[in-house]
Order: C-alpha cells, then structure tokens, then sequence
C-alpha cells in the first residue's frame, strides 16, 4: 500500500481520533486534490529538528507516522482546503515512491500488540485523573471532547496522548509506542507527575492559580 505523506512539526492525528487541517501551500494543495481523486488515504509525518533548512525540499521525518483518511473536506474559494482527517492506524514509512512536489511512500501497518485486550482498570484510571484535570486547568485547555463516551479506550488514550500538551519528542515517543497500555501507563505517569505538582503549589499558596503545562 502505498499513499502520501504530509509532513508537519508536531505530532497530531494518532489511530480512532480526528484533526482539523487548513492546507494552503500549493503542493499539498496538488496533494489533497490527488487524495481525493483517489481512496482518500492521507499519511501524517513528523518533521525531524532542523526541518526548516529544507523545508521546500524533502526534509528528513521520523519513520513512524499515522494513515489516515479524509473524512470532510470543503474548498474554499482561493483554491485552499479545509479537510477532516480520520485516524485508521500507525505505519511505518517505507520506500519512497514518488518525492515530487510530495513525498509518496510505502505504507507498512504497525498495529498495537494488545489491541484486543481489555482495560476496565486503565480506563477507570484514567477518566478520574482526566475529571481531576478538568476541575484545575484553564478553559483555553478542553479536556470536554475525551470525557465523552468513546467506542474504544484506544480512542481515549490517544485523544489524550493528542490533546495533552507534552514536548514534540514526548508525543512521537507515545505514538512509537506499540503497546495500548505502555502508552495509557506512561500518560497516567505524566498526569500524576503534573497532578503531584499542582498539589504542592496549593499547599504553599491555596490562592495559586493553576496551569496545565507537561513541556
């Protein structure tokens, strides 16, 4: 299977969640359209630090990205488009097929080793400490849209690992990942880490106000 990749600086679509993107420079302009001629297959990369030096070329990107497929997509009318890209699951990118105007690559499923277990506990877990979270963080930081009821706790732990504000390096780390649980325990670490913190500061000043920051 092969598809083409769209390269971006940040971790942001990872396997049963959806993201939002506004494509405006005319390659990837050429790419959408080529997309949806086609079946719809979109991969999202990862752009290397040091990115910016070939930018217009064919900068270096991690090996791990996630397949997804255009779910919405509307064009407006300076020929930019807005899409809706649904998360099918992780890949390793492979031989490059095509590199002009974008990259083409070879698409190898990386499917979770435990993706048919279940985590009653885990996701018990994890819904308290998201409730916790929701309670001390800013409203510019929405936690709504993973508190709701999800098909999957796959869906939940990476809704989380995607909207949690964590370094660049510790989200593609999370997306590496091939093991639900390794990932689900490596968020909860994160979130008491930050949880732990938080309660220090009250108790030094209970008038603090609190600020969800995990960089």
């Amino acid at each position: 299977m092969h598809a083409p990749i769209f390269p971006l600086p940040t971790v942001n679509l990872f396997p049963e969640t959806k993201a939002s993107y506004h494509i405006f420079e005319p390659r990837y302009v050429q790419m959408i359209e080529s997309v949806l001629e086609g079946d719809g297959l979109l991969a999202m990369g990862i752009l290397k630090p040091g990115y910016e030096d070939d930018y217009y070329g064919s900068p270096e990107i991690y090996p791990i990205g996630c397949l997804g497929r255009i779910q919405s997509y509307e064009k407006l009318e300076n020929g930019t488009y807005n899409i809706v890209l649904e998360g099918l699951f992780r890949v390793g990118f492979g031989s490059i097929v095509k590199d002009n105007p974008f990259r083409v690559a070879e698409m190898i499923e990386l499917p979770e080793s435990d993706i048919k277990d279940e985590f009653i506990s885990e996701r018990e877990d994890l819904l308290l400490r998201l409730n916790y979270l929701v309670e001390q963080s800013p409203e510019t930081l929405d936690f709504s849209p993973i508190l709701g009821d999800q098909e999957s706790f796959i869906a939940l732990v990476n809704l989380v690992a995607r909207t949690l504000p964590l370094k660049h390096a510790e989200q593609y780390s999370l997306l590496s990942m091939d093991s639900i649980r390794e990932r689900a325990r490596r968020i909860l670490w994160l979130i008491d880490d930050q949880i732990e913190t938080i309660e220090l500061l009250k108790r030094v000043d209970p008038r603090i106000t609190n600020d969800i920051s995990l960089n």
